[in-house]
């Protein structure tokens, strides 16, 4: 397979591959004059460019979720999102147009293991509402449509096959009837063609292109036919390490794939016109090479140049929007294994800035971009898996979050308290939030206090006796929250003296295979209890079979013998201290 025969340039002194180093460097030496004046359209902006910020809130979206879309789906006028995870359920953020968000789930939408991993957001029944596309994976179907309802609401989800196991999916009027179509990418490796009918029932058409673990699918007219084209993007090496396009026959099929060669193992595109010249272009995002990857197309549905940047800390996920009002496509990228929003800054000749960071929450695997606040400027939404988290990024007009507190340190006051402290690394922060897990070395944490500006100490009272918790701190404005500080964990301290032995152990034998259990709790200072059994009606043996809860009241014990007698005892616990047993209770399985 030839590759595209022209680079324009590295524009960024990162490290390449070697051997291809050398190669630019040579060349570039020799051609720059002729590359800047000749190859490159010239942009019609000059001067430095302004620096975006954002004021930044991360909304729990629970599971595993995986990509995100933005969009009016309530018809208010103010774009909301939507977001797909991989348990099959549906979460949307309404948004009032200030940045905040009302979140109305819908669980369990797909099969709980039917792998959602895109959506997109479209009006596909022509009554003037957005609706919602998914791409999941089964063996049943790939793509499911959801109706948008009004008031907030969506009607069942209806489901259609192309080769199952779909990886993405895109909105579009591919046969330019005026109804919206669906194409998607699946783990045949072929972009499936799904027409509408004019009314939002949908038919299989056919099924086009080839390639090897394709994904990241999008919909542009290459060409400038007037008809939308697809480009999807292969995740392979080699040979296998491309971009198809297929370009549209002006009936929504397609022609053979033409394949534009990209670095290997790339992992996510975006389709715009990045140089101002009219004809549409395509980025890919290479975590291996660290690099952004442009094919600049020529108007005609070919990509016979590129350029590149590099990409920050191995890009993963890739959009593109104007983020400082300049009148040129900038980049925004994530990279997983940092943690970490990059936007690259569009200065025109295919030069960009260096990259612009923000940290976001564990594990970001796709990102979003559209205005959420109102303002004239876009917004971001960063999905985080790793999390179960959406991280958004609201253009903020210039204020800036504080720095971020650090050193915090976590003490066990007592056996009911823990105090913390910290240090205060700015001077513009409004205050403070303080978030908690309980356990070392927990991740799920959740704002538990607020406190106020300056502040560097707070005490967390009530908690558990001989409990382990885990905290953070973030500084807050109107600018938006600041990174988090350190974690630190503290256990509190065991209660001292004897808790009162639990008392009235009763039990119910329910099946031939379970007994149920309960009892009297005595006590206010317990830790645990140690719940003991012994099979045999006088048997005297007893070992403990597991350790309820503070505050537990019963247990059912399952997983028993058919017809066999069993003896019961429990006691109350507090760090190495024990109450003295309950009462022994005894009984037949059926």
């Amino acid at each position: 397979m030839n590759k595209n025969i022209f680079s324009s340039r590295a524009i960024n002194k990162q490290q390449k591959p070697f051997a291809v180093t050398v190669w630019r460097l040579i060349v570039t030496g020799l051609l720059v004059s002729a590359v800047v004046s000749l190859a490159l359209p010239i942009s019609k902006h000059a001067g430095a460019a302004s620096q975006p910020a954002y004021s930044k809130v991360s909304l729990s979206v629970g599971g595993s979720p995986t990509a995100a879309k933005i969009g009016d789906l309530d018809g208010d006028g103010r774009n909301d999102i939507a977001v797909v995870d991989l348990q099959g359920s549906l979460q949307m953020f309404f948004g009032n147009g200030a940045g905040s968000f009302d979140r109305i789930s819908l669980d369990g939408l797909l099969p709980s293991n039917s792998n959602a991993l895109g959506l997109d957001i479209g009006d596909l029944n022509g009554d003037g509402r957005n609706d919602i596309a998914v791409a999941f994976s089964s063996q049943t179907g790939a793509v499911s449509v959801l109706f948008n309802q009004g008031d907030r609401a969506f009607g069942a989800p209806v489901n259609y096959n192309t080769c199952s196991f779909s990886k993405g999916v895109a909105i579009g009027d591919l046969d330019q009837d005026g109804d919206n179509d669906l194409a998607d990418i699946s783990q045949c490796n072929e972009a499936g063609i799904l027409l509408n009918n004019g009314q939002g029932g949908f038919a299989f058409n056919n099924a086009y292109g080839n390639g090897y673990a394709s994904r990241s699918i999008a919909l542009a007219d290459f060409n400038r036919d007037g008809f939308k084209d697809i480009a999807y993007l292969n995740n392979g090496a080699g040979s296998n390490s491309n971009v198809t396009v297929l370009l549209n026959n002006g009936n929504a099929s397609f022609g053979a794939p033409q394949f534009n060669w990209v670095w290997d193992n790339s992992d996510d595109l975006a389709v715009a016109d990045f140089d101002g010249d009219g004809n549409m272009d395509i980025a890919a995002v290479n975590s291996y090479y660290s690099l952004v990857f442009v094919l600049i197309g020529d108007g005609h549905g070919r990509f016979f140049s590129y350029s590149e940047i590099y990409g920050g800390d191995a890009p993963t996920g890739i959009d593109t929007a104007d983020f400082n009002g300049d009148g040129r496509l900038d980049f925004a990228v994530i990279s997983r294994g940092t943690n970490r929003l990059s936007i690259f800054l569009n200065q025109g000749y295919y030069l960009y800035t260096d990259p612009i960071t923000f940290s976001v929450e564990q594990s970001p695997v796709d990102i979003a971009t559209g205005n959420l606040n109102g303002d004239s400027l876009p917004d971001l939404v960063v999905v985080n898996r790793g999390s179960g988290s959406i991280t958004v990024f609201c253009s903020s007009g210039g204020a800036t979050p504080p720095g971020a507190p650090t050193s915090l340190s976590a003490i066990a006051a007592s056996s009911s308290q823990v105090n913390l402290t910290w240090a205060d690394n700015s001077d513009d922060e409004d205050g403070f939030k303080i978030e908690r897990c309980q356990g070392s070395g927990c991740s799920n944490f959740a704002e538990i206090a607020r406190v106020g500006a300056n502040a560097v100490s707070f005490s967390n009272a009530g908690l558990a006796a001989g409990a382990s918790y885990s905290y953070r701190v973030r500084a807050f404005n109107n600018g938006g929250e600041s990174d988090c500080s350190n974690s630190a964990s503290a256990t509190t301290q065991a209660p001292s003296g004897v808790p009162t032995a639990p008392g009235n152990l009763r039990m119910t034998a329910t099946s031939y295979f379970r007994i149920d259990l309960a009892w009297d709790d005595k006590s206010n200072d317990e830790t645990k209890f140690e719940l003991e059994r012994c099979a045999g009606s006088a048997c005297a043996n007893f070992a403990k079979i597991v350790e309820p809860a503070q505050n537990a009241t019963s247990y059912s014990n399952t997983g028993l013998s058919r017809g066999t007698a069993y003896r019961y005892r429990i006691r109350a616990c507090n760090g190495g201290n024990c109450s003295n047993y309950s009462n022994i209770v005894s009984g037949t399985t059926r």
